[in-house]
């Protein structure tokens, strides 16, 4: 099953598709968090570097990890348990807080387009999955 599983779904990228999806709705979250907090005073908006963290899920497969059994233990290497870096933006002086609205808007329709290609990726590959086990 092991070999099946891994010819199907490893090899035509599935694995990679999902870590994809689940990033996008991780910033979605927080972005959507950061709107519901457009009022909150002192509030840091959050935000996270999409790219560099798909890329640090996407190569942490060849390198030597470390599992962490307290939370203040230190991650060695690609460690699973290590969530995306999540950056918080100051507060400027004058401010309410730092959520910029419109900005946040934007950024939400943004990963928004990401999660569309993404799932329409992953669709296609299922279907292209299923084509080659019925042979239609």
């Amino acid at each position: 099953m092991s070999k099946l599983n891994d010819f199907l779904f490893v090899r035509t990228g599935v694995p990679k598709l999902e870590s994809y999806i689940n990033l996008t709705a991780f910033r979605h979250k927080m972005k959507a968090g950061n709107v519901a907090n457009a009022a909150t005073p002192g509030f840091k908006s959050k935000d996270i570097n999409f790219q560099k963290e798909f890329e640090k899920l996407n190569n942490s497969s060849s390198h030597l990890q470390g599992l962490t059994t307290h939370s203040s233990h230190i991650p060695l290497g690609s460690s699973s348990s290590r969530g995306p870096k999540v950056e918080s933006a100051k507060v400027q002086a004058g401010d309410i807080n730092s959520v910029d609205i419109d900005k946040e808007i934007a950024e939400m329709a943004q990963n928004e387009l990401l999660f569309s290609v993404g799932a329409r990726l992953m669709q296609r590959k299922f279907e292209g999955i299923r084509k080659a086990i019925t042979s239609k």
